[in-house]
């Protein structure tokens, strides 16, 4: 958490689910990178944003229209940071085909840590892993995110949601570009999505983006000094995302 660490020893007053300012818990699924970010948002004021169209939304491309990219840049700045942290969770494990169950332990000691945390948040979002089309199955990343889920359905019950959130809204709803490919017979292109790398490369410019915007500067400075950079920037694109589709589309 580098230089973030005086500023969270002492966690401050808990937000009250129903008050107009609550917490949100985004989290990255992974052994040797799990990563969470927590965002302080007024709930209130980010309801009273109006949504437009489907067909206003976005361009050709999948970019934001001028009116979309609006909404969006005041979702981004209806938050705060108030921690995040990128962990390894493999260590002292085996690698093999199958996750060593000291992962699990050390996921669940990582995650006891941080229980002044969750116990203010109201929301747990966990990235649902893909597992259909051309992608890579990731079993591994699959069972973790499932225990992962299952801590916070256990410690807190029916009265804090958990969210399985599937990782392609992020760049659905915050507009990553796609490349222009063949030209159908009537006029129109088939628009593919980037590859793997580049939505790495696009969630850290996206996050920077979203920080800038709250004028953020000493959370940019940290997270772009790091040699991984997209696990929080996943973390960060994925709770914004959640905003728009929880508080204004209303689709979850």
């Amino acid at each position: 958490m580098s230089n973030l660490n005086n500023l969270v020893k002492a966690p401050v007053k808990a937000p009250v689910k129903g008050h107009d300012t609550i917490w949100i818990a985004s989290f990255d699924i992974g052994y040797v990178n799990f990563a969470f970010y927590i965002q302080e948002i007024d709930q209130n004021k980010l309801s009273t944003i109006k949504n437009i169209k489907k067909e206003e939304r976005y361009n050709e491309d999948s970019t934001p229209t001028t009116e979309m990219s609006k909404i969006l840049n005041d979702i981004y700045k209806n938050g705060k940071t108030i921690i995040y942290k990128n962990s390894n969770i493999s260590n002292n494990c085996i690698n093999g085909k199958q996750l060593d169950v000291e992962t699990f332990y050390n996921m669940f000691d990582l995650l006891d840590k941080y229980s002044d945390f969750w116990d203010k948040c109201c929301f747990f979002i966990v990235e649902k892993q893909m597992d259909f089309g051309k992608m890579k199955r990731n079993p591994k990343a699959l069972k973790l995110g499932h225990y992962c889920q299952s801590y916070f359905v256990f410690r807190y019950g029916r009265f804090k949601q958990v969210i399985e959130f599937p990782a392609y809204h992020k760049t659905q709803v915050l507009g990553c570009k796609k490349i222009k490919g063949k030209k159908y017979k009537n006029g129109k292109h088939k628009w593919i999505a980037i590859n793997k790398p580049d939505r790495k490369k696009w969630s850290i410019i996206k996050a920077t983006e979203i920080l800038d915007i709250r004028k953020e500067k000493i959370i940019i400075n940290s997270i772009t000094t790091k040699a991984k950079k997209d696990d929080i920037s996943d973390c960060i694109c994925q709770l914004e995302s959640f905003k728009y589709l929880y508080y204004i589309s209303k689709e979850i």
